[in-house]
């Protein structure tokens, strides 16, 4: 392959060595071929910063999570204070539409990243999973940038990787020890599975606390119609 007119060679690229090598010949190779490849990693690429902004971000308003964090039902992050303004203003984003009371979210206690400056550019040309991210695993230190699976304790209200979780066999809270039961334990933007789990989990929730507002006011009706009875007899 030919130089820039001063005899020498360019090394040839991956693409060039895998064209020259007889089971590759003429397969797959090409402008063709190339633009896939590049397709391939542009999406990849795309992913990863997906993934990072639902760790890093306000799902509410796509704003950097800063304290107050909450976490809803169905795993996502939101800055507390913007999630009540779209509750009030009933300006609820339609990925958000679950969220309809006070009992559809829960305060989370992330573990800040030592090493994150918020004033600290991204370089040019970094990949997501290299930069430094705002939260970290308490435990294992995992960087909270969306490669790695991450929950949250409802009973502790921490936000952990779900590998320190593992690590105690996911029956208590690995930062307070506090027990774990079935239900304890939301998937932070979790995959379909997980989301339909949770869904499931959410509408179960929901029906419970309907059936035990119902059994209330029975009883309250009860104890008026009790009231109103003796009221009577009495005159």
């Amino acid at each position: 392959r030919g130089g820039g007119g001063d005899g020498g060679v360019y090394p040839l690229t991956h693409t060039e060595m895998q064209w020259m090598q007889s089971a590759n010949m003429g397969v797959g190779t090409g402008i063709g071929a190339v633009a896939r490849d590049h397709r391939h990693w542009a999406d990849r690429a795309s992913e990863d910063a997906l993934r990072l902004d639902r760790a890093t971000l306000c799902a509410a308003s796509s704003k950097p999570l800063a304290p107050p964090v909450v976490v809803t039902e169905l795993g996502l992050l939101c800055n507390k204070e913007e999630l009540l303004e779209r509750l009030l203003s009933k300006s609820m984003p339609q990925h958000l539409a679950h969220v309809q009371s006070l009992r559809d979210f829960a305060e989370a206690t992330l573990h800040p990243n030592p090493h994150y400056a918020a004033d600290k550019a991204a370089k040019g040309g970094e990949a997501a999973e290299d930069r430094e991210v705002p939260f970290v695993c308490p435990i294992a230190g995992t960087p909270m940038n969306g490669r790695s699976p991450f929950v949250f304790l409802r009973p502790s209200g921490r936000v952990v990787s779900e590998r320190a979780l593992k690590g105690v066999g996911a029956t208590a809270c690995p930062v307070t020890d506090v027990p774990l039961g079935e239900g304890d334990t939301v998937h932070l933007n979790p995959n379909a599975e997980q989301r339909e789990a949770l869904e499931q989990r959410h509408e179960e929730r929901r029906a419970a606390a309907k059936a035990a507002k119902a059994a209330k006011g029975g009883k309250k009706a009860q104890k008026a119609a009790a009231a109103a009875a003796a009221a009577a007899a009495a005159a």
